[in-house]
């Protein structure tokens, strides 16, 4: 079987949860004697690029365009020729996408054209809404229900795809060839289901991520922090200056959090806006701003912290940082909002506070910190459990591997 992954980005680019999981998923298919290929095609860089690489023994082809014109986010024929190549050159039996924003709707058009069946993993909202997230400029969370054709108050700092007319409409139309949407959370199913399109279309299958083997870390940063992690009671960030990783949150509760906590350490990774990352360096030197991480040190940071947070203020879909940190065996506090809750068991493998709630962030946190030091480690049993057991790897490639053959074999 041949199988051709697309993504706008890509490692060592920007690295986020989607590109983590196609790295595992690509690598676990590799060794099952799968054929597998990465094409990165992105119209949102500043010169055009062609070129193979290899991350880790996967084939990856880059090709960025410069400054997409206004009409060609929703669709570029840049793009669609592209994909029309590699599709020539790589006769796949069939198409993963995942991530579309920075490459428009053009793929799912040039498979449909060339007769190659379609998958697509749902990373966030961009079926639904311009910035993916359906988060309004006032940080409030759109409802679907109540706008099912966008509130028209979208939050445009970031992945912002334009005020598209019938944008829903014409958003159907151009994956009506998609087999399946792979959603790996029930509540960003539930999202697409509340705004119109057919539950059967979409299938639920949660992450799963090859063990992390321990390794020292290659980042200077990285090795001090663990050097001097037993000194320390550490929290990460690894949201950075992301509005909707809620930055403000984890501000919010700072200063309850230093006058409460002896020894207190907070990471703060992930770049972002320089407006919240200047207020992070004002605890200076109790909270550390990293300068950028790479995603194979990330579980190194996860796995020298005692608590991570996951503050988001958006409908986060199943956050990758959180199967990261449960294989390293470190607790969650996340917001009760999204796809979270489905991840995190209270008290278990972590906390759960209102979405936006910075003292009740603080609360879950000094409450970790006043239970006894065996209780603490148990709760670090529990995630490495739940990671090897509710997520297994292998289990997630076999239910991937079975979607293939039923989308290749009718």
């Amino acid at each position: 079987m041949r199988v051709l992954y697309i993504n706008p980005t890509f490692p060592p680019d920007y690295t986020g949860g989607a590109e983590v999981s196609i790295y595992h998923a690509m690598r676990g298919l590799m060794q099952r004697g799968i054929e597998c290929t990465l094409l990165v095609v992105n119209n949102r860089q500043a010169t055009d690029v062609d070129q193979w690489y290899s991350v880790d023994d996967i084939p990856t082809h880059r090709m960025t365009l410069r400054t997409r014109l206004p009409g060609q986010a929703t669709f570029d024929p840049r793009i669609y020729r592209i994909v029309r190549r590699e599709l020539a050159a790589t006769r796949p039996d069939l198409v993963h996408i995942n991530n579309v924003s920075g490459m428009s709707l053009a793929p799912f058009l040039a498979c449909q054209h060339a007769g190659v069946p379609v998958i697509d993993t749902l990373h966030d909202l961009w079926l639904l809404c311009p910035n993916n997230m359906r988060y309004r400029t006032d940080g409030s969370f759109c409802d679907p229900a109540q706008f099912p054709n966008g509130c028209h108050q979208c939050f445009r700092n970031y992945q912002y795809w334009a005020a598209v007319p019938q944008r829903k409409r014409i958003f159907q139309r151009l994956t009506a060839n998609v087999h399946t949407f792979i959603s790996p959370s029930q509540a960003l199913l539930e999202r697409h289901v509340e705004a119109g399109y057919d539950r059967r279309r979409f299938r639920l299958l949660q992450y799963g991520f090859a063990e992390a083997i321990p390794t020292e870390p290659q980042d200077r940063q990285v090795r001090q922090i663990e050097r001097s992690a037993p000194e320390h009671r550490t929290l990460v960030f690894a949201g950075g200056g992301s509005v909707n990783k809620g930055p403000q949150v984890v501000l919010d509760a700072i200063p309850t959090l230093i006058d409460q906590i002896e020894n207190l350490r907070i990471i703060v990774a992930g770049g972002g806006e320089d407006r919240f990352l200047a207020q992070f360096r004002r605890y200076d030197p109790v909270v550390q701003v990293l300068s950028r991480i790479d995603f194979a040190d990330m579980r190194s940071l996860f796995a020298n912290a005692d608590l991570t947070l996951v503050a988001s203020t958006w409908h986060e879909n199943s956050p990758v940082v959180i199967y990261e940190n449960f294989q390293v065996g470190t607790p969650c506090v996340g917001s009760n909002f999204g796809g979270i809750p489905e991840l995190i068991t209270e008290d278990k493998t972590g906390y759960l506070f209102p979405p936006g709630d910075g003292q009740g962030l603080a609360e879950k946190v000094l409450r970790h910190f006043q239970k006894p030091a065996e209780q603490r480690r148990q709760m670090r049993r529990e995630c490495v459990k739940t990671a090897r057991q509710r997520f297994n790897f292998t289990t997630y490639l076999d239910t991937l591997c079975q979607l293939y053959g039923e989308v290749l074999h009718g």
